[in-house]
């Protein structure tokens, strides 16, 4: 993706799902390594700790923004979506998400994590590709105007805020799950200060344990 060019609501759908993506598979790899040889360290065994919390935090926030904010709004514009099948497997993965992040918070059993890790994956593929294929960015930009999807973007970045967290592994966890050139793209939803200070070094210490599932 260009970052040169203005992000559009399709794109930033793209991404955050990219970026999703790779966070279970990682998730799902690292813990079945994790599982046969042990945690390598207790750095590592917490970076790990906060990466899948992440992925659970950036996931219901995700689910969130589409359920209250993109499929109200898309409903009248885009009639032809399967809006209750989204729905209902949006009500599948939840439960998953929920349950990874009590375990997570506890003494996480790997054999659980990566048993829900599994489920949610064979729900998540097919989920995004329907949704990618009927909110394509060419299908939004015919029925929204540019002005229209900037308003809607920066109502979906509020939403996410207050449904994720904590900023200090969210923002990092979206972003470094990305290639170079799409995070470029995706820094462009996020404040000056977030992306220029506050990742590369107020919160830096904070993120770092994650490093090794990351694209840094």
């Amino acid at each position: 993706m260009d970052s040169d060019h203005l992000i559009r609501v399709g794109d930033a759908q793209l991404l955050i799902h990219q970026s999703i993506s790779r966070g279970l598979h990682m998730s799902g790899l690292y813990g079945r390594i994790f599982m046969e040889s042990g945690l390598p360290g207790e750095k590592i065994g917490q970076g790990f700790v906060d990466y899948v919390r992440s992925l659970a935090s950036v996931l219901h926030a995700h689910h969130l923004a589409e359920d209250e904010l993109e499929f109200p709004l898309f409903r009248d514009l885009l009639p032809e979506a399967p809006y209750s099948q989204l729905a209902e497997e949006h009500r599948r993965i939840e439960p998953i998400v929920d349950e990874i992040r009590s375990r997570i918070e506890r003494a996480p059993s790997l054999e659980r994590i990566d048993t829900l890790l599994t489920r949610m994956a064979g729900i998540w593929g097919p989920h995004i590709a329907l949704e990618e294929a009927h909110f394509s960015p060419e299908k939004i930009d015919a029925v929204m105007s540019a002005d229209e999807q900037l308003r809607l973007l920066a109502q979906i970045g509020e939403a996410n805020q207050e449904h994720s967290g904590p900023d200090y592994l969210v923002m990092p966890f979206t972003l470094f799950n990305l290639p170079q050139k799409d995070r470029a793209y995706m820094s462009g939803l996020m404040p000056p200060v977030v992306t220029r200070h506050l990742i590369p070094v107020a919160w830096k210490e904070k993120w770092q344990p994650m490093s090794p599932f990351l694209l840094v």
